[in-house]
């Protein structure tokens, strides 16, 4: 297809999922070819990564969703240059993006939908079925809640998000210690409610009695870290967890890791989850959201239900009671992205997808 002009806009002043998978996203569209614009916060961790790419960053900043200064500034992005597609990476720009557009006859509208909430009101359902040409939905229950929620099916497209698998085996171990005996049970993960952290904390302590040899490292930050360490302490789990902080090199330090764990109770499509399958980790994940259909139960890792320590410590034991089982899953897992999550994948469909919305525009003209 001939190079597109495209025109990303991310909200967001935090380095989390939804920025690195949009980063990858960007970063191979511009190896293909693509003339690649960002319009984000000047200070975020996003606009320093296109930046130091090469990559063309337009400072923005939207605090609500109905900012007028928003929409001048979007404006004046989008009259320095002649864009084919205006991808919106966050919720909250979807109205404006939209306004922007048709008030240029500028360029088309698409968006990413990464959560799992439902929709529930009018205006969201105007957001995505007008405001909108088409919405990127990362995974089919992604897609389900919004259909569900009054989205019409045919302005939605499911693009699995996607990495690199070769890249994984080079990345070089960091520093980190541990026992010679000790198994090492992962979670990257924002230190917030929905992730299930404190389910994972009561899980081991029902482990501590059985396998005192496993060890506990928490990767990422948040609002709970204070809170969690609180509830480590009363559970006597302080030698036993490991509160790592939020680290940008934890794709690296998963290599360390035997098993990988994500108890979430909301998940859309965890990029954690696949980092640590491509870097052949077994997984314990909750059958929520985008985890079925990234984990396949009992070859790749095991789902136990949300909200079960118990059942969550069961699944744990399975793998801790096994190297070779760890083994057997892991390299499944492995094999699993790359048949079905690779970057190369992700790139060419969303290529597709803007390719699809340009010419059905093209046609109503």
């Amino acid at each position: 297809m001939k190079p597109l002009r495209l025109l990303y806009l991310d909200t967001e002043t935090v380095w989390r999922g939804g920025q690195e998978q949009l980063f990858s996203l960007m970063k191979g569209l511009h190896g293909r070819g693509h003339q690649v614009h960002l319009a984000a916060p000047d200070d975020a961790p996003l606009a320093r990564r296109c930046r130091a790419l090469g990559l063309a960053v337009h400072p923005f900043r939207q605090r609500s969703e109905w900012s007028l200064p928003a929409l001048r500034r979007l404006r004046q992005i989008l009259s320095q240059a002649r864009f084919d597609v205006l991808h919106s990476n966050t919720p909250r720009t979807l109205m404006t993006a939209g306004a922007a557009s048709r008030l240029r006859s500028g360029p088309i509208c698409i968006t990413s939908r990464r959560v799992i909430f439902p929709l529930r009101s009018s205006l969201s359902r105007l957001k995505y079925n007008r405001a909108q040409h088409g919405v990127i939905a990362i995974c089919r229950s992604i897609q389900s809640v919004l259909v569900d929620g009054g989205v019409d099916p045919d302005r939605i497209r499911v693009v699995y998000e996607g990495v690199d698998p070769d890249w994984f085996d080079h990345l070089e171990k960091p520093p980190f210690e541990r026992g010679l005996d000790e198994v090492l049970i992962g979670m990257v993960a924002h230190l917030s409610e929905e992730k299930g952290h404190s389910d994972l904390l009561e899980a081991a302590s029902l482990l501590v009695s059985r396998f005192p040899e496993a060890r506990y490292v928490l990767i990422g930050d948040g609002a709970l870290r204070g809170e969690l360490e609180q509830e480590c302490h009363a559970l006597r789990l302080s030698e036993f967890v490991h509160f790592a902080g939020f680290r940008e090199d934890s794709e690296a330090l998963m290599k360390h890791l035997d098993i990988f764990c994500l108890p979430s109770h909301s998940e859309g499509f965890s990029s954690a989850l696949l980092a640590a399958m491509a870097n052949r980790l077994p997984s314990v994940a909750t059958k929520v959201g985008g985890n079925r259909e990234l984990v396949s139960d009992g070859q790749t890792g095991i789902l136990v239900p949300p909200s079960d320590p118990p059942e969550l410590a069961e699944a744990l034991w399975q793998l801790l009671q096994s190297r070779q089982l760890r083994h057997r899953m892991g390299q499944a897992a492995r094999i699993r992205v790359e048949e079905n999550f690779t970057l190369a994948k992700k790139i060419s469909q969303t290529e597709a997808v803007y390719q699809s919305f340009l010419l059905a525009r093209g046609g109503e003209g």
